[in-house]
């Protein structure tokens, strides 16, 4: 019973099941983006794996859960050596299947593996402490490794790669550089609708310039502050504010701006000019 398989169509558990199921003695070849795995078997038990600089059963839990690649099961091998104790057996095919479960929730965290990541400005912040996985991860980040290449030139399981890349990011250490450019975008876009819906064109275009300018300032958000301008009527910010803007930034400016710039409204225009205008405002943030 040779075969061959593509990881994209057939997963590694599904493999490893059937060859399980039929007690088969033999080995799986994996070729897995250049590294290659091994997992031996004897009467559909796994004795032995190997895959980078792992053995036995963490070899087969991290094997399980790649996603790419191809592999080569031959039958009736000699088997290499017993790193697989037979205590490690019995709920193996458990332990796979509840590795893949948190592999795939992590996965879903993720920006996608193609995507470019980088260091934040600031750094680490005050009381994180990093440990060895996250060295190894932050050392490779420099602007044009994916997070493919990122996970393979680690040298990490690919499970602890994707919860180190994850805990960075949630950290916010590291950021993907095409989601904070959309976020530049959209943060121009809710800077220019304020600027749209209150100010009139060639009149006080400017005076409304410098009321967001300064309120952004004044509510602790200096550098921020500092990134943004008025060019030909509208707002631009500097490319670098991708390296500063957060989720969490963004929403706390754009909150503190939506309720300063309706209390000024209220005072230049009347109130019931105001509510109106606020309204127009939040229906243009669907643009957003």
């Amino acid at each position: 019973m040779d075969l061959s398989a593509d990881l994209k169509i057939f997963s590694p558990i599904e493999l490893i099941s059937l060859i399980a199921a039929n007690n088969r003695t033999g080995a799986l070849y994996f070729d897995i983006s250049g590294d290659t795995a091994e997992i031996y078997f004897q009467d559909g038990i796994p004795v032995h794996a190997e895959y980078k600089s792992l053995t036995g059963v963490e070899a087969v839990y991290n094997v399980a859960i790649i996603r790419s690649g191809t592999l080569q099961y031959k039958d009736a091998v000699t088997i290499k050596e017993h790193t697989i104790k037979e205590d490690e057996t019995a709920g193996l095919i458990h332990n796979i299947e509840k590795r893949k479960i948190e592999f795939d929730d992590i996965i879903t965290k993720l920006p996608p593996f193609d995507a470019i990541l980088e260091k934040r400005a600031e750094g680490a912040q005050d009381g994180v402490a990093l440990r060895k996985s996250d060295w190894t991860i932050i050392r490779l980040i420099n602007g044009s490794r994916d997070i493919n290449t990122i996970i393979k030139e680690s040298g990490l399981p690919a499970l602890v790669a994707c919860q180190t890349l994850n805990w960075l990011l949630e950290k916010g250490m590291l950021f993907d550089r095409s989601q904070s450019e959309r976020m530049k975008k959209d943060f121009e876009k809710i800077l220019n609708n304020i600027l749209d819906v209150y100010s009139v064109k060639g009149t006080n275009t400017k005076e409304w310039f410098d009321f967001i300018e300064t309120s952004i300032n004044t509510n602790g958000f200096e550098t921020i502050a500092g990134m943004i301008k008025l060019k030909d009527d509208n707002i631009e910010c500097d490319e670098s504010i991708t390296k500063i803007l957060t989720d969490d930034i963004f929403k706390s400016i754009k909150d503190m701006l939506y309720e300063k710039s309706l209390e000024r409204a209220n005072d230049e225009l009347g109130k019931m000019l105001a509510k109106k205008k606020y309204k127009e405002l939040l229906e243009k943030e669907g643009d957003v």
